[in-house]
């Protein structure tokens, strides 16, 4: 019985310890990241240090140049694509996760190796896409996620299918088509965007951030949730009587391009204004 008290204290300190390190770390900046907020990470830590959650990371270098197409085909997970001007920091960075928990550790960690991450650049029309698949073989995949962080040069068109995970693109140029279950999706750039774009999700809230001078013909529907628009720099026309809490059609700065955003069991914002990519540390 001592060496299990012993045991539980020191997986406790070890707990706390991480879960300050991220809030400390959360805390230093209020310019948004193309990272989840604190409470992600603090969820994180605590499913890896108490949870008994297995996991694996890898970083693997890719070469590219100029702007780039993101394709992500996720069985689970999150997906974040972001943009850096470091070329040696572009590259895929994956975290093999084994969610059994306590209890299963050691299984857990025998079945990530099941996890298989095949990427490859293909040339699309003017410009090359880094194309990403992940898949399975394990006899439980609903124990199982792979949580992807793409890093590109400059990001063109995001497009992603993922499911029981969170979806976070940032500095986007062309547009984003995006569909993914139990988790929230957020995009942001300081590109104008008058490109179609299209969010689908489940159980998961939806949050769209664009600067001025952006423009499109807006559907966004609800259920069991809130939809907010907040236009701080441009004209917003609505284009439906029936706009209510739960649905809003509208046209942004007279755009035809359409802009398609749905969920079931979450809201969906859009805001239109200056520093989109300024959120707070505690918005996840």
């Amino acid at each position: 019985m001592p060496t299990v008290t012993k045991r539980t204290k020191s997986i406790t300190s070890t707990a706390i310890a991480s879960l300050l390190g991220i809030a400390v770390a959360s805390a230093v900046s209020c310019t948004a990241s193309p990272r989840p907020g604190l409470g992600y990470g603090v969820l994180r830590a605590w499913n890896k240090t108490v949870g008994g959650e297995a996991q694996k990371e890898k970083s693997t270098p890719v070469h590219m140049e100029g702007i780039m197409d993101v394709e992500v085909d996720n069985f689970a997970g999150d997906i974040i694509i972001n943009t850096t001007t470091h070329p040696e920091k572009c590259g895929i960075q994956v975290l093999r996760r084994a969610t059994q928990g306590t209890g299963y550790r050691s299984e857990g960690d025998a079945s990530l190796d099941q996890i298989f991450i095949n990427w490859e650049i293909v040339d699309r029309a003017d410009r090359k896409a880094l194309v990403i698949h992940s898949t399975t073989k394990y006899e439980l995949p609903w124990f199982q996620a792979a949580d992807i962080e793409v890093t590109v040069p400059e990001l063109g068109v995001a497009i992603v299918r993922s499911s029981r995970g969170h979806v976070y693109v940032t500095q986007f140029q062309d547009g984003v088509d995006i569909e993914t279950t139990n988790g929230d999706v957020r995009v942001a750039t300081n590109t104008p965007i008058r490109s179609p774009s299209t969010i689908l999700n489940k159980d998961g809230s939806i949050d769209w951030r664009v600067p001025p001078r952006s423009a499109g013909s807006y559907q966004m529907e609800s259920i069991n949730g809130e939809v907010q628009v907040r236009v701080r720099e441009g004209s917003w026309l609505a284009t439906d009587t029936r706009n209510d809490m739960d649905s809003n059609y509208g046209v942004l700065n007279k755009g035809a391009n359409l802009v398609i955003l749905r969920t079931v069991g979450g809201d969906i914002q859009i805001y239109v204004g200056k520093t989109p990519l300024e959120m707070g540390t505690f918005i996840d």
